[in-house]
């Protein structure tokens, strides 16, 4: 049997192994895929990583939102203080992204009279909890206590 013969195929294997490696070296360093706002979303209100949001989750957050929100930490949100992180976006927004900003402030705004249930100009956690509870059972349609971010997506396609 010839030289060439006897290392030919395997010569050829390693030759096709070696052609291979780039292609896998690139996808593996290939970025991941960009997550949209309900996986976002879902990460930060889902510490334990469970895959979904239960109401407790939900709760949870926002008990650390509105003593987020409550700067003065009077125990009430004004709508000075509920508006105060939307206004700074607008007010440091560049010309692009100005009209964006605004239109999130007045988005706020409208969400700040919707949840002020008493029409007081004031928020009370007992009102931001309830319109929490409140809004995770209009999301859980299925009635399940458990919010995915299919959930949260088709909630939003239902806005």
């Amino acid at each position: 049997m010839s030289i060439a013969r006897r290392f030919m195929p395997p010569l050829v294997a390693t030759l096709v192994i070696a052609a291979a490696l780039p292609a896998f070296a690139q996808s593996a360093r290939a970025p991941a895929p960009r997550r949209d706002w309900a996986d976002h979303y879902l990460t930060r209100v889902d510490t334990e990583k469970k895959g979904y949001i239960t109401l407790a989750d939900a709760e949870r957050f926002a008990t650390a939102q509105f003593a987020r929100l409550d700067r003065d930490h009077d125990g009430i949100i004004d709508h000075t203080e509920f508006l105060a992180s939307a206004q700074r976006s607008v007010d440091r927004a560049n010309p692009v992204r100005k009209a964006r900003a605004e239109a999130s402030l007045e988005r706020r705004e409208t969400l700040f009279h919707t949840l002020d249930q008493a029409g007081d100009g004031k928020l009370t956690q007992d009102e931001y909890l309830a319109a929490t509870r409140q809004h995770f059972a209009e999301i859980d349609a299925q009635k399940t206590g458990k919010l995915t971010a299919d959930d949260l997506r088709a909630a939003h396609r239902g806005l």
